[in-house]
């Protein structure tokens, strides 16, 4: 998971601090520049981004106009002069000023850290630069040219090819700095050769030579060095490489062995050259280099190695080159050993190595992955996880993978065979946060804890929503996952369906007995105790109602306004909160508001109990059938429409027409407005036709026909259509109860998960206002953190994975601090025993003689194999005394 930065200042109506020291930096604004750095010292090492890519100290060694009392002023407040920077060659400051020929600042640099004069970068000091890069037209060249000599710059510096500056002075006809450097009687200039070739072992630094050998890929001189004898100089650097990185740059195998050998560390670096060494091997695709140094046993991997591989996997391949055999390679050692690496480590764009792997690599490596628990809920910065690329057969047999037993027990039939179930591949990965024993502290605990808890039903609510991965939510390892899920959370249902049921008795009984009580007889001592209780529960429950819907709310606004549930919720509220502030309302209004209530509160509590695993196939239903069946009668409801406006104009009485002193014909006519008859004709779709009632006699013919068109179109053929549409749907529901009943429970496993590690100020507020104002930090608060845990699986209740024993009914093994809390609740042993159902334990059981079919296959070909190996040997044999048989009778026949 990305780390937040304590604050984030994006499109801020407030010049950033970092613009205003550019600016101060630029106009030459010291007293400002120190006022400003004096309260926020880390702006001197903030990179600039756009074309700059630079932090202030670097920028004011290459723009023009910056005066050298500026750039003192920078290193003074602490600027740091060994910043190299990974965008230019990793060049420093000093590099900086002699590649842009700028003396003064030059001289500013030299003299507040003199001996960084000899700073390399990528083998090339300041005078290479100078040389390759400045200007030698400005007279400012030679200034820098003597600054640099006279500080005691290495003038026979070899630079990445081991070329000196003063033979690129002579390919480049700079005489007069060839002068210079030929004129200072204190240098010692190679001019017998530009390239280091002999060296006097007396007199030279034993480091530069075995520099330059590896330079030159001498790989015999560079062993045979003082006779191999290098365990004091195996660590050396060249302040840029050490001598193990820079033979893995150039691929030297037989010298990173030598190396090795002579005690060098795997794993030191230098501040310039930030890389691991087998991280440089694995870059050039040195693979035997990779295999070496993964053998050392203080080996230390790049977090980010897999992902580089996994990236250039199908790069070409040369001789010793071969970017797929490294990844195998370190695959290989990864299976000995799976904490050497990270597998769920997330680059810039959060993706992890299985993202790359389902995308670019063969099913086998992402296999291979997940055997490594290689997370499938790793989400990156567009919320994409690896499992929504993954092939359905691919993730079919991982699961499979994920019952793990012992293949070589020979007591599969005895009650105490145990089987796992590996969940580590469906979870988020957990971010590891190390508490120092020694600083135990209580909020770093706290702080601890709360970045062990994920939301853990990710993948499986995935897979309830895409059609090709429905199936899978039967296997035995999703099923007992959704069930322990289930298990943890069930006490929160059932509170939640209990406070319900006495808001929903509370409400039933204040509002028969009080609110919509019209009769005028005074209630007994023992209902006026029941209205005054009631009252009491019915305006707690409901407070309650509001905090725990405000609270879905702003965790989680989205995903609460796409479930319909809640907009059931939100209106209960609103009448009920009507009836709890209007006591003494008029009797219509109160009719009006207790009738809509009571059939509210009773949809919604056939909802809630829905929600159990039991019952939620019936919720489904219903659901699914009056969804279906209102869509199927939208389409159609123009013809309603229709027939509603043609029956209105056709059996619609004329006003002269109509009796004078009686309303009997008024009352019975149900087509006397458009609203009236659309009714009708809604309530003649029941078969409620009152044909008897209806006045066919203005238009007889007509009105007849289109009677009969409705009857024959509407309430024989659409209706039927209707009633077929809702069997079917019920049809499909009962045939595949289970997976229905799976599906329910895993969206509602993780709705109520997401509520519960919701955060309670909205991510996209937040960001909106730190858009507006850049003092606002990044807040986050989940308030429900307590139930959070005791509803979540992993760590604190099973360490991911579960035991079970199929022989014992499908008993669930719990972890021994588990099985300790719950017998403080019970007396006995039987108690906290956990199954799971019979047909999850047949699935297992049968996934398990599969796997074993499979080991037995694969044990008779291996046997197979060895035989014809076998024979094949002998054969040879054969072969080879028969032909030296007939070799010795044509011998002896000559003979």
């Amino acid at each position: 998971m990305n780390k937040k930065e304590p604050f984030c200042r994006a499109n801020s109506i407030c010049p950033t601090p970092q613009s205003i020291l550019l600016n101060f930096v630029r106009t030459n604004d010291i007293r400002n520049l120190k006022r400003l750095v004096s309260t926020n010292p880390t702006l001197l090492n903030y990179v600039y981004k756009t074309d700059l890519n630079k932090p202030i100290l670097l920028i004011a060694c290459t723009e023009t106009g910056i005066k050298p009392d500026t750039v003192e002023a920078l290193i003074d407040l602490g600027a740091d002069l060994n910043y190299a920077s990974p965008y230019d060659e990793d060049w420093e400051a000093i590099h900086f000023a002699a590649s842009y020929t700028n003396s003064h600042i030059l001289k500013v640099l030299l003299n507040k850290s003199p001996f960084k004069v000899n700073s390399l970068a990528k083998g090339n000091n300041a005078l290479h630069i100078l040389v390759k890069h400045g200007n030698h037209d400005l007279d400012e060249f030679l200034k820098c040219a003597e600054l640099l000599v006279n500080s005691g710059i290495d003038v026979n510096q070899g630079d990445e090819k081991n070329v000196s500056a003063i033979f690129w002075a002579a390919k480049k006809d700079y005489a007069d700095f060839i002068k210079l450097l030929l004129d200072d009687n204190l240098l010692n200039v190679d001019l017998d050769s530009h390239k280091l070739r002999e060296f006097n072992t007396n007199n030279y630094d034993y480091g530069r030579i075995l520099f330059a050998y590896l330079k030159s890929n001498n790989e015999t001189a560079f062993i045979n060095f003082k006779n191999g004898e290098i365990i004091q100089m195996s660590n050396l650097d060249d302040s840029y490489n050490t001598l193990l990185q820079l033979s893995c740059e150039k691929g030297l195998n037989e010298a990173v062995q030598h190396l090795l050998n002579k005690g060098a560390d795997p794993n030191l670096r230098t501040e310039k050259n930030s890389k691991y060494p087998i991280e440089i091997a694995s870059e050039q695709g040195f693979y035997e280099i990779v295999q070496q140094l993964l053998d050392h046993p203080q080996i230390t991997l790049p977090k980010k190695l897999i992902i580089y591989l996994l990236k250039n996997i199908d790069n070409e391949k040369f001789p010793h080159k071969d970017h797929e055999r490294c990844y195998e390679i370190l695959l290989s050692k990864l299976n000995v050993n799976n904490n050497l690496a990270d597998v769920n480590f997330a680059d810039e764009y959060g993706n992890t190595a299985l993202h790359y792997s389902v995308r670019y690599a063969e099913a086998e490596k992402t296999q291979e992955l997940l055997k490594l628990n290689a997370s499938l809920a790793s989400k990156n910065i567009y919320n994409t996880m690896p499992i929504e690329s993954i092939e359905p057969e691919l993730l079919e047999k991982h699961l499979n993978d994920c019952i793990e037993f012992n293949t070589k027990s020979k007591t599969i039939e005895k009650e105490d065979f145990p089987v796992t179930f590996n969940y580590r591949s469906i979870i988020p990965p957990i971010p590891k946060k190390d508490v120092c024993v020694a600083d135990y502290d209580p909020e770093l605990k706290y702080k601890a804890f709360s970045e062990e808890l994920v939301k853990e039903t990710e993948v499986v609510f995935y897979m309830s929503h895409a059609p090709e991965f429905r199936h899978l939510l039967k296997h035995p390892v999703i099923v007992s996952f959704l069930f322990m899920k289930w298990h943890r959370i069930r006490w929160l249902f059932f509170v939640n369906l209990l406070f319900y049921i006495m808001f929903f008795t509370s409400l039933l009984l204040y509002i028969i007995y009080s609110f919509a009580n019209f009769n005028e007889e005074e209630n007994t001592p023992f209902l006026n105790f029941v209205v005054y209780l009631s009252h009491l529960i019915f305006a707690i429950t409901f407070f309650i109602l509001v905090l725990r819907e405000l609270f879905q709310i702003i965790v989680s606004p989205k995903k609460y306004l796409m479930s319909f549930e809640n907009y059931i919720e939100i209106v209960l509220i609103f009448i009920t909160g009507c009836i709890l502030c209007s006591p003494n309302a008029d009797t219509d209004y109160r009719k009006q508001l207790s009738s809509t209530a009571i059939l509210l509160s009773a949809f919604e509590l056939v909802l809630m109990v829905g929600q159990h695993p039991k019952l939620s196939t019936n919720v489904v239903m219903l659901k699914t059938v009056s969804f279906n069946f209102f869509k199927f009668l939208l389409w159609y409801s123009l013809l309603i429409i229709a027939f509603a406006f043609s029956f209105f104009i056709l059996f619609t009485n004329p006003t002269s027409e109509q009796p004078k002193n009686s309303t009997d014909t008024e009352d019975e006519d149900m087509f006397t407005g458009p609203g009236k008859s659309l009714f009708k004709t809604i309530i003649m779709l029941t078969g409620e036709f009152d044909a008897g009632s209806i006045n066919f006699q203005h238009f007889p013919i007509l009105s007849k026909f289109i009677f009969a068109l409705f009857i024959f179109m509407i309430a024989i053929i659409l209706l039927n259509l209707l009633n077929g549409l809702a069997v079917s749907d019920t049809q499909i529901i009962k045939n595949d109860a289970e997976l229905v009943g799976h599906i329910a429970r895993a969206q509602h496993i993780h709705y109520v998960e997401s509520m519960l590690l919701g955060n309670i100020f909205p991510e996209k507020f937040v960001n909106f206002l730190q858009n507006c104002c850049c003092c606002i930090p990044n807040c986050e608060l989940i308030v429900a953190r307590p139930l959070a845990k005791r509803s979540c699986l992993f760590p604190h209740y099973l360490p991911y994975e579960m035991t079970v024993y199929p022989n014992k009914q499908g008993e669930v093994v719990m972890p021994k601090t588990v099985r300790n809390r719950r017998f403080l609740f019970s007396s006995c042993a039987s108690c906290h025993k956990i199954y799971l159902d019979k047909e999850t334990v047949r699935r297992t059981n049968s996934i398990i003689q599969e796997k074993r079919d499979k080991l037995k296959v694969k044990k008779e070909c291996n046997q197979l194999d060895k035989r014809i190996e076998f024979l094949l040997k002998i054969q040879q044999e054969n072969k080879e005394k028969l032909d030296l048989i007939i070799e010795n009778f044509l011998s002896d026949k000559y003979v």
